[in-house]
């Protein structure tokens, strides 16, 4: 009797666990991913054998995916399913289904094999579509980051590798997350500020660590949470979320700067347009790097690049757009998968825009330099975890419910992995971006 009750009580678990993990997602994860890629196509095949063989040129693409259809299969509730090709892995939801795409762009040999887990095809047609890019590493290269650590987690593998970068992070980023309210004795005024400190501190010297010169990274201080607000209100000033905080300038770091910038503004919009204007003629970038206002979600991450369109189309500057996501409007857990794995193509339900598709390779060493770029980054820690063993059995079981129920949303799973997953826009275009 006891045992039927244990194996019920296993059972039962497992379902509720698997119940869980599929209804963690804020999409329907048997659906198909919806992308219009047709005029990329470069390769339609079959699989055989669960393989198949590309075309001799396909080393001169600098990106490529691959186009599957998932079969549904039970024990994909309960393990996370995975394709393996060439020793790196490509991870999927619990429980998916439909139509899916594989990052294969750095891959090396020209027989290409699926090592399936947990999953299945439900046919063996493919496609493959191809991009060039030809991002010059020696270009000009503008990063705008919304908060400190948004430049690491998107792009430290690019500004480490590149040759001209300057990194401009737009909001102090004091609002949220009451981090360090258990050592002020639950003063969020003090706690904030002191974030604020240390996320402006981080900001300038984080980037160190990818060989930036220290005067090629600034911090232009506006309230985080206020720039949405200010571009609906452009008469009105910005404010912290926190009261308490009063003055932005207390984390706008210029002077030290090669760029040329007013040390002391107002929190308006005018004056954030115009500090981005001044960026652009002073740096004449060939390429930004910034959010895609049409999937993160952040309201800072959209109207960064927001106010950055317009600057663009009034200064009526060309350059490339390379856009990324940091907070997936449908689930803050992507990319899906464990560290060093692929970071490919996003859940979509419906078509946003973009001229073509970057990814950037990250080989063991720049994977490792961008964990300890990401640790050095002070928000991105549980800082109280050495306090005392309470804290620390406190974040042991959030450690454990992170494993048990999928729930993963370390930047550290996130950010450090196998590639840099961009969506290149032609400045030109620049108005097909803007229909959010």
């Amino acid at each position: 009797m006891i045992y039927y009750l244990l194996l019920a009580l296993i059972v039962t678990f497992y379902i509720f666990l698997a119940f869980k993990r599929a209804k963690k997602y804020k999409y329907d994860q048997s659906e198909d991913y919806l992308y219009t890629l047709d005029k990329n196509l470069f390769l339609q095949a079959k699989l055989t054998n669960d393989t198949v063989s590309l075309p001799n040129d396909f080393k001169e693409c600098d990106t490529l995916f691959l186009k599957i259809t998932i079969l549904s299969n039970s024990i994909s509730y309960f393990f996370k399913p995975y394709i393996e090709i060439e020793g790196t892995k490509h991870f999927f939801e619990y429980g998916v289904k439909g139509i899916r795409y594989l990052n294969i762009s750095h891959i090396k040999d020209k027989t290409l094999k699926l090592k399936m887990k947990y999953l299945s095809l439900s046919d063996t047609d493919i496609s493959i579509y191809s991009y060039q890019n030809n991002m010059d590493l020696s270009d000009k290269i503008l990063i705008l980051a919304p908060h400190a650590d948004d430049a690491e987690i998107a792009a430290f593998g690019v500004y480490k590798t590149a040759k001209n970068v300057t990194i401009v992070t737009t909001t102090a980023g004091e609002h949220g997350h009451c981090n360090y309210c258990d050592i002020y004795n639950n003063n969020r005024t003090k706690s904030s500020l002191k974030k604020g400190e240390l996320r402006v501190l981080d900001a300038l010297t984080v980037p160190l660590l990818g060989n930036v010169d220290i005067r090629d990274s600034l911090t232009l201080g506006y309230f985080g949470g206020s720039l949405k607000l200010m571009s609906e209100n452009q008469d009105k000033k910005g404010s912290s979320l926190v009261s308490g905080i009063n003055d932005m300038n207390l984390f706008r770091r210029v002077s030290h700067a090669n760029l040329k910038l007013s040390a002391h503004v107002e929190p308006l919009y005018s004056s954030f347009t115009h500090d981005l204007k001044k960026i652009i003629e002073q740096t004449k970038p060939n390429i930004i790097i910034t959010p895609h206002p049409s999937i993160d979600s952040h309201p800072d991450h959209k109207y960064t690049t927001i106010a950055l369109s317009q600057v663009l189309q009034e200064m009526n500057h060309n350059c490339k757009l390379y856009l990324y996501t940091n907070h997936l409007e449908f689930s803050e857990t992507y990319p899906i998968g464990k560290m060093n794995s692929t970071v490919t193509l996003p859940p979509s339900k419906k078509e946003f825009y973009f001229d073509s598709l970057y990814s950037f390779g990250l080989d063991k060493d720049l994977q490792i330099d961008k964990f300890f770029a990401l640790e050095s980054n002070h928000d991105l820690r549980d800082s109280l975890v050495f306090i005392s063993i309470k804290k620390s059995l406190k974040y042991l079981n959030k450690m454990i419910k992170r494993e048990v129920t999928g729930k993963d949303k370390s930047y550290y799973k996130r950010a450090i992995r196998a590639n840099e997953l961009f969506f290149v826009v032609e400045s030109k275009n620049i108005d097909k971006l803007m229909d959010i």
